[in-house]
């Protein structure tokens, strides 16, 4: 028999060594994120001549930017630019989606497949496991270079084709700057959940990560109205940066530099974590502990929840400082607003819209809008945290005891929405807190925050669906995918005035503005049948189909 000459393409598409293989293992990934922010510069770029035409226009963009950096967040630059728009108010947007991406697949790439048993096999080989890590690290760095290349690209594409006044032009510089902050970031984050994983596993590592993710960005950008915030701000990459604006054409190139240092240092500590560690071992995250009676340790569902309970705690202290933080400053924060012009006031309210002199309208921006985000994100950490079950090989062994394969998915179902249950508790003691501080009323923004459990309980039912009927490894990426399009519809059709149904297609249109009275109560029960839904589906499949190996 004549042996077939391997050519470039069989290289790539067959088995291959362990870098190849890891990243077409990562393509999928890789395609629905490159889509998805290159889509989002698209659109935001297409949209923004379109919305503000002329130079009257973008002077009001300005004035609404400035008035808000007063009170919120940092100051904008050129905001009357395509490129000075996308920075101030999307930039971050970007960021948060490439680094989710990072952590869930670094703080995944050597534990999940340790814990299947697939590394034993490639540590019986002449490999170290020092350069199998490197490998898998090198696949990662090579498939985020690319992705955020073609995000930069879409931006400098977006204002040669879109852009109509001087200025919004993106230059070469202002994309490879923003494509660089973008891809040194997220290792950054991804690097932590990475050093993390060996020892306390992939879901407690993905959590951990994430929380400083959004702890670093929230405190940064509240840092003008509350100073206290700047002591743990300037420990995060978000605050080093701050100054790097390169779609608004301000560099600071050299702020780059202690993030490249800090990523370079995390993943080399990861990779020799992996190969002095034995492989698969990890340690329990330590948590206070609570009586088996009232944490129903001797049941599934109680199992299940004490699983996710170190993720949750972590999400729901940091949200809960940050609730109390912003309401407590609300009402200071809308009395500079007050003070501003009325165009800009009702150019404000257009935008987004609240009442920006009031509390209550800036705790609907500052803790409903804001926490879609927070808390969709924490539901993506917790799903995965499920799927880890099967995806690490431990389901096998729980499947051995009289537990059923349905009754492992509703009862890990019902521990997700337990988890994000206490998230929400907490963060609703936060914001009465503050309100109490503040001297406002404290029991409407506190029922208000109920809608955020109803939107995270329903998105995560969605990544339980395709967990149970598909497979779990995927779970966490689709709740991801659909948090980030909900809200870029959220976000993006008021401010680019595109047409109603747009905006309609957002599940986050369909909730009122609970901070003001009012409800939604056709959205609130579209929620509830996602989340109950998608706990039937997923028992439901996890019945039809065999359990991952």
């Amino acid at each position: 028999m004549t042996a077939k000459l391997a050519t470039p393409r069989s290289r790539f598409t067959g088995p291959g060594g362990v870098y190849v293989k890891s990243v077409r293992d990562a393509l999928r990934a890789f395609l629905a994120v490159t889509l998805l922010l290159g889509g989002l510069m698209l659109a935001v770029g297409a949209g923004i001549p379109r919305a503000y035409p002329t130079q009257e226009a973008r002077d009001d963009m300005v004035r609404i930017a400035t008035g808000l950096g007063q009170g919120l967040t940092s100051m904008p630059v050129n905001a009357d630019t395509v490129g000075g728009w996308v920075q101030w108010k999307y930039g971050a947007d970007f960021l948060w989606i490439a680094a989710l991406w990072s952590i869930l697949a670094l703080s995944a790439t050597l534990v999940t497949e340790a814990r299947r048993g697939s590394l034993e096999f490639l540590a019986a080989t002449p490999l170290t496991r020092r350069r199998v890590a490197l490998e898998k690290v090198a696949a990662h760095l090579t498939v985020m270079a690319v992705a955020c290349a073609s995000v930069g690209f879409a931006a400098w594409l977006a204002g040669a084709a879109f852009g109509t006044l001087p200025g919004d032009v993106i230059p070469v510089p202002a994309a490879a700057g923003l494509a660089l902050w973008m891809g040194l970031g997220a290792v950054a984050f991804g690097g932590l959940a990475f050093v993390l994983a060996p020892f306390l596993g992939r879901g407690a590592a993905a959590g951990i990560a994430s929380v400083l993710l959004f702890a670093g960005w929230t405190l940064t950008g509240f840092q003008v109205s509350a100073p206290p915030a700047r002591a743990i701000a300037n420990l995060t990459p978000w605050s080093w940066t701050a100054n790097h604006l390169p779609l608004a054409g301000q560099y600071d190139w050299i702020s780059l530099l202690p993030v490249a240092l800090v990523a370079a240092v995390l993943l080399a500590v990861g990779v020799e974590a992996f190969a002095r560690r034995d492989i698969g071992a990890s340690s329990a995250v330590v948590v206070p502990g609570l009586p088996s009676a009232l944490l129903g340790l001797r049941g599934a569902i109680g199992r299940a929840f004490s699983d996710r309970l170190p993720a949750a705690i972590a999400w729901a202290a940091v949200l809960g400082i940050v609730g109390a933080v912003c309401t407590a400053a609300s009402p200071a924060i809308a009395g500079q607003m007050a003070k501003l012009s009325p165009e800009t006031v009702q150019l404000f309210r257009e935008g987004l819209p609240v009442d920006p002199t009031t509390a209550a309208g800036l705790l609907e921006f500052g803790i409903i809008q804001v926490g879609y985000l927070a808390v969709g994100f924490a539901a993506v950490t917790l799903v995965s945290g499920w799927a880890a079950d099967e995806t690490s090989g431990r389901l096998e062994m729980l499947l051995a005891t009289p537990l059923t394969r349905a009754r492992w998915a509703a009862a890990g179902g019902f521990g997700v929405y337990l988890a994000l249950g206490l998230i929400i508790v907490l963060l609703s003691l936060g914001v009465g807190v503050g309100a109490l501080l503040a001297g406002i009323d404290a029991l409407t923004p506190m029922i208000a925050t109920a809608t955020l459990a109803l939107f995270a309980a329903s998105v995560a039912g969605i990544g339980l669906a395709i967990g149970g009927v598909f497979r779990t490894s995927i779970a966490a990426e689709v709740v991801g995918a659909v948090v980030a399009a909900t809200l870029a519809i959220e976000w993006l059709a008021p401010a680019l005035r595109l047409p109603s149904w747009v905006h309609q297609l957002a599940l986050t249109a369909h909730l009122g503005q609970p901070m003001l009275g009012t409800w939604d109560w056709t959205g609130m029960a579209a929620c509830l049948v996602l989340a109950l839904g998608g706990l039937a589906l997923s028992a439901w499949g996890m019945r039809r189909r065999d359990v991952a190996t």
